[in-house]
């Protein structure tokens, strides 16, 4: 997962076109941001609530989320934010064997679950968190190891 909405503040001399990634934890997940996540079929864009309609207008040429549809054809328009997401996602395309498809997430829309569902640092309610399965996991082979 990476921060959409901080890609004007990386650094010129930073040779990669993907920012830094965020660990998959919905604290790390602001109303105020928009994210981009890659599953390896689909990359998730999650539009907070909050977001500056500013970025809004520069990334998807529009002030609300509301009127975007799920899926979408990603526009570039004439502004270094849009050209940068462009760029990130023509990059984690071009690594990647197959096309992934973009689809909107938004928070109170089925999708923003969806993209929540991909948080495997958070406990859910079917079962541990990632780090509580890998803590099990390595229990387990304690326990063996010292039979």
């Amino acid at each position: 997962m990476v921060a959409i909405h901080d890609l004007e503040s990386k650094k010129e001399g930073d040779e990669s076109l993907i920012p830094p990634v965020i660990p998959l934890s919905s604290e790390h997940v602001s109303d105020k941001g928009i994210y981009l996540l890659e599953n390896g079929e689909d990359c998730l864009i999650y539009i907070g609530n909050l977001v500056d309609p500013g970025i809004l207008q520069q990334l998807f040429g529009i002030t609300s989320a509301d009127g975007l549809p799920t899926q979408f054809v990603l526009q570039q328009y004439d502004n270094p934010l849009s050209k940068k997401l462009n760029g990130v996602v023509n990059e984690i395309r071009r690594q990647r064997c197959s096309y992934l498809r973009l689809k909107l997430c938004k928070k109170g829309d089925p999708s923003g679950a969806l993209f929540f569902s991909c948080m495997v640092k958070d406990q859910s309610p079917n079962g541990p968190s990632y780090v509580e399965f890998l803590v099990h996991v390595h229990r387990q082979i304690q326990m063996k190891m010292a039979s």
